[in-house]
C-alpha cells in the first residue's frame, strides 16, 4: 500500500512538472529579434528588406507596413549607404503607413513617397527629418524607379487634349503662365523650376512677399524671356528643361512644337478644369506633390459646398447682383470666365454672364441697364475702385453711391484668378455678398491656405491687409 502511494505521489510530480513545462511554452513572448526574423522569413516581405535585429544601433526605427519596407529600405539604404533600415513594431521612430485620400474641410497633408504612403516623423530626430526630405525628393524618386516602385515615365493628357509622355521625375521646369506657376507653388514642387512667369509679382509688395515665399524667386523671375506672348528658344535651351509648362492659348506654340520642346498646356477657366488642371501638376511631379494636389482640390470643394449650403435658402431675386469689371471699368467678365464662376458659387448672380468670349468692353448705357448691386474690380492692370466711384457718370448707379464698389485681393497671385489662391477669392466674396449667412473667415482661411499649400507663414499684418473689406 505504501508503495502504491509513492508511485501515485511521483505520477503527480511528474504531471505537474510536465504542465509547468507547458506552460512556460505558450506563454514566453518572443523577443523582438526572434520576431523580426519571423517577419524576414515570410513570403509577404520582399526578399530584398533585411529585418535588423533592434539590438544593433540606428539612427532612428521605422515602424511600416509589411508591403512599404521594401521601397522604405530602398530609401534608406540609398541615403544612408551601407546601413539598413531597423523595423519595429511599437514605439517607432517613424511610421510609413498607407492612407486613404486626404479628404476634410481643411485637410493635412504628410509627406508622401508612394501612391497613399506616408512617413510621418514621430521624434525630434534630425536624421529622420533629412530621410523624409530625401524620401520625398526627386533623388528619393529615382532610388523608387530603380527599384520598381515608380514608374519611370508617365503618359497624361494636357488640356488642349495631347498626350503628353514624361520621363520621371520631372526636375527642370519652365512655366510661361502665371496661373501654371501658382499651380506649382501650391503642390510645393517650386524646387523644380528654373524659369517661371508669375501672377501678380510685379508690383513692389506682391514680388516682396513672393520673394519672402521662395528666395529664389529674383533669380528665376522669367518674364523677360517667358510668357504667353513671347518665348526666348536661346534662353529655353540654356535651361535644359525637362519640360515646358504653359497655357493653351499662348502664340508661340507652334514654333515650340518644331523645335521638339516638351510641351504641357492648361486652360483652365472654370471650377471644373481648374481642379483637373492642379491634379495635373500634382501627377506631373510625384507622389508628393500629387497629396497636395488632392489636398488642394478637397479644401475647394469644402469650401464651395459650405458656402452654398448656407445660400441655399435663397430664392435668384434675393442673391446680389455682381458686376466683375477688368483693367478698364467699362471692360467686364464674360459668362466663360472663371470670374462668373466665382460669383454663382459665392451665393451672387453675374449680370454679364449672357456676354461670351473673355473681357468683353461694354458702354455705360449697359451698366446702368443690369443695375448691380455690387461692383467688383480686379487687383492688377491699374484697375481701381477709386475710377468708378468717383467718376461722375458711375453716380448714377445705387451700388457707387452706397459705396457697394470692392478691390479683389491679392497677396501675390491675384484672387480673382483660375489659380490656387482664387478659392480665397470665393471666401472674401461670399463674406461680401452675404456677411448674415456665410460664418467662413477671410483671415482664418488664408493663414491655413498660405502655410499649407506655400509653406508661407504669413504674418498677421498681410492677413489684414488682404482681407480687408474696402
Amino acid at each position: 500500500m505504501k508503495k502504491y502511494r509513492i508511485r501515485i505521489v511521483m505520477s503527480l510530480v511528474i504531471m505537474i512538472l510536465l504542465l509547468v513545462a507547458c506552460q512556460s511554452v505558450d506563454t514566453d513572448q518572443p523577443s523582438t529579434t526572434e520576431i523580426a526574423r519571423t517577419l524576414q522569413s515570410t513570403t509577404e516581405l520582399p526578399p530584398s528588406t533585411p529585418i535588423v535585429e533592434t539590438e544593433i544601433s540606428a539612427r532612428f526605427t521605422i515602424s511600416a507596413e509589411l508591403s512599404l519596407q521594401s521601397a522604405i529600405t530602398a530609401l534608406y539604404q540609398a541615403y544612408f549607404p551601407g546601413e539598413a533600415p531597423v523595423f519595429v513594431e511599437t514605439n517607432a521612430d517613424l511610421a510609413v503607413f498607407t492612407r486613404d485620400t486626404n479628404n476634410g474641410e481643411r485637410p493635412e497633408i504628410f509627406p508622401t513617397f508612394l501612391e497613399n504612403a506616408i512617413v510621418i516623423n514621430q521624434t525630434d530626430s534630425q536624421n529622420a527629418a533629412a530621410f523624409i526630405n530625401f524620401a520625398i525628393s526627386p533623388e528619393g524618386q529615382k532610388v523608387l524607379i530603380e527599384a520598381g516602385e515608380l514608374a519611370s515615365t508617365l503618359t497624361l493628357r494636357d488640356q488642349a487634349g495631347n498626350q503628353v509622355q514624361l520621363n520621371q521625375p520631372i526636375e527642370r521646369v519652365i512655366s510661361s503662365y502665371g496661373p501654371a506657376t501658382a499651380f506649382i507653388y501650391s503642390v510645393n514642387a517650386e524646387d523644380r523650376l528654373v524659369s517661371a512667369s508669375y501672377l501678380g509679382a510685379r508690383d513692389p509688395f506682391g514680388a516682396e512677399v513672393m520673394g519672402k515665399i521662395d528666395p529664389r524667386f529674383p533669380g528665376i523671375m522669367g518674364e523677360e524671356f517667358f510668357t504667353q506672348e513671347d518665348f526666348n528658344i536661346e534662353q529655353a535651351a540654356s535651361l535644359d528643361p525637362d519640360l515646358i509648362i504653359t497655357s493653351a492659348r499662348s502664340t508661340w506654340l507652334e514654333t515650340a512644337s518644331q523645335l521638339e520642346l516638351s510641351l504641357f498646356l492648361f486652360d483652365a477657366e472654370n471650377p471644373e478644369r481648374l481642379q483637373e488642371a492642379v491634379q495635373l501638376t500634382g501627377k506631373i511631379f510625384g507622389p508628393n506633390p500629387s497629396a497636395y494636389a488632392d489636398a488642394w482640390v478637397s479644401y475647394y470643394n469644402a469650401v464651395s459646398s459650405q458656402i452654398e449650403e448656407q445660400t441655399a435658402t435663397l430664392s435668384e431675386e434675393q442673391r446680389p447682383r455682381v458686376l466683375f469689371t477688368g483693367t478698364e471699368p467699362l471692360r467686364v467678365a464674360s459668362g466663360d470666365m472663371y470670374q462668373t464662376d466665382m460669383i454663382n458659387i459665392a451665393g451672387g448672380v453675374s449680370v454679364s454672364e449672357a456676354l461670351s468670349g473673355y473681357w468683353n468692353d461694354i458702354n455705360l448705357e449697359q451698366v446702368v441697364v443690369w443695375d448691380p448691386d455690387v461692383i467688383i474690380v480686379p487687383p492688377y492692370g491699374g484697375a481701381s475702385v477709386e475710377a468708378i466711384t468717383e467718376s461722375p457718370e458711375w453716380q448714377i448707379l445705387d451700388a457707387v453711391k452706397e459705396r457697394r464698389v470692392y478691390q479683389m485681393p491679392k497677396l501675390v497671385a491675384p484672387w480673382d484668378t483660375p489659380a490656387p489662391d482664387s478659392v480665397l477669392g470665393i471666401v472674401w466674396l461670399a463674406e461680401r455678398l452675404h456677411p448674415d449667412l456665410v460664418d467662413l473667415d477671410c483671415s482664418e482661411e488664408a493663414d491655413y491656405f498660405y502655410n499649407t499649400f506655400y509653406q508661407y507663414a504669413i504674418p498677421a499684418v498681410e492677413i489684414a491687409r488682404i482681407c480687408e473689406f474696402e
